[in-house]
C-alpha cells in the first residue's frame, strides 16, 4: 500500500477557508483575522471536521497529523479510518491556568490511550508555540511526553515576526496587529530571552522530547544542529508558509543535516487545499535547483508515526 501523508492539519478550522489569503499577506495581519474568526459555533466546527476528513479521504490520503484546539476533531478522526496523530492543543502565558489546561489535556490524552479503538490513530499533545505559552508549560508538557511516550508537536520559528520577537523584542513592543492579537487571545507580556525561538525550546528541553516541528522556517545553522542532535523532525508547509510571507523553509540544510521531514498543507485558512500533493507541486518550484523533485515527492510517502 502507498502512503500519503498529510502531516499537518487543522481539521476544525476547515469552516474557515475564506480567510486563507488570496495574494501573501504578513503572517501577523493574517493571524489578526483569523483572531477575529476563530470563535465557531460548535456545530460549524464538527461539519468542518467532517468535510475536512472527506477532504483527505478524496486525495487519498493514509495519514494525517491534525492539531485541535477544541479537541473535537479526535472521535470523527479515531472513527475515520485514518492513520497519524491527532494533537490536543494548549496554550496559555498565564502560568497557573496554563498548567491547568496542561492537566486537563493529560487526563483527556489518558482516557483516550485507554480506549479500546485507539491505535491506528495516536493522541498527542502540541503546545502551540514558544510567544503564546508559559515556559513551565513547554518544561512540564515536554517532560510529561518523554515519560508517557507521548507525541508533542509544537509550531516554531514560522514567521519573521517569531524570530524577532525573541530576538530583540518583548510582545507589547511589536507591531500592533500582534498586541490585538495578544488581547484577544488572553495572551499577556513575557520577558523574551534574546535567543532563537529554536534555542528558546532547547533551553527549556523541549527537544529532549523529540518533538515534530511545524514550519521552522526561521533559522539558522545552529537552530539546526539543535533539531539534528535531539533527533526531532520537522514538518513543511510550503503554500501556507508561502501564503503568509514566512520565507522559504531552507530544506536542503536539513535534507543535508539528515533532519526527518514531512509535508503538510496547514488548515484551509491560510492554504487552498488539503490534497498534500499539492505543496509538493509547489515546494519543487520553490526549491528548484535545490532538492531534487523525486526527493520530494518521496516526502508525501512517508508514514507519520507517533
Amino acid at each position: 500500500m502507498e502512503f500519503v501523508t498529510n502531516a499537518h492539519t487543522h481539521l476544525e478550522l476547515t469552516g474557515l477557508r475564506h480567510l486563507c489569503p488570496r495574494e501573501p499577506m504578513r503572517f501577523e495581519y493574517w493571524m489578526l483575522r483569523l483572531a477575529r474568526h476563530i470563535r465557531q459555533k460548535p456545530e460549524s466546527v464538527e461539519q468542518g471536521i467532517a468535510d475536512g476528513i472527506a477532504m483527505l479521504k478524496r486525495t487519498g490520503t493514509t495519514h494525517v497529523g491534525d492539531i485541535t484546539a477544541t479537541w473535537r476533531s479526535v472521535d470523527p478522526l479515531l472513527k475515520s479510518g485514518l492513520k497519524g496523530v491527532v494533537y490536543l492543543e494548549v496554550l496559555g502565558l498565564a502560568r497557573d491556568k496554563a498548567l491547568q489546561r496542561l492537566e486537563k489535556a493529560q487526563r483527556a490524552i489518558r482516557r483516550y490511550r485507554s480506549r479500546s479503538d485507539y491505535g491506528p490513530l495516536q493522541i498527542g499533545l502540541s503546545i502551540h508555540a514558544p510567544y503564546s505559552c508559559h515556559p513551565d508549560l513547554f518544561r512540564e508538557g515536554a517532560t510529561w511526553c518523554r515519560s508517557e511516550g507521548i507525541p508533542l508537536c509544537v509550531h516554531v520559528a514560522e514567521s519573521p515576526m517569531e524570530r524577532e520577537l525573541f530576538l530583540h523584542g518583548s510582545l507589547m513592543s511589536v507591531s500592533w496587529p500582534l498586541r490585538v492579537i495578544a488581547w484577544l487571545l488572553g495572551i499577556r507580556p513575557a520577558a523574551m530571552p534574546h535567543i532563537t525561538p529554536m534555542a528558546y525550546l532547547g533551553s527549556l528541553g523541549v527537544l529532549y522530547a523529540k518533538p515534530i516541528l511545524v514550519h521552522t522556517v526561521q533559522v539558522d545553522d545552529q537552530d539546526i544542529a539543535l533539531i539534528r542532535a535531539s533527533g526531532s523532525s520537522v514538518i513543511h508547509c510550503p503554500r501556507s508558509n508561502h501564503n503568509l510571507s514566512c520565507g522559504r523553509m531552507p530544506i536542503e540544510r536539513y535534507l543535508a543535516a539528515g533532519v526527518n521531514v514531512y509535508l503538510g498543507t496547514d488548515s484551509l485558512a491560510s492554504s487552498p487545499s488539503l490534497d498534500v500533493r499539492d505543496d509538493a507541486e509547489f515546494a519543487k518550484n520553490l526549491h528548484g535547483g535545490l532538492v531534487a523533485q523525486e526527493t520530494i515527492t518521496g516526502l508525501v510517502h512517508k508514514a507519520l508515526e507517533g
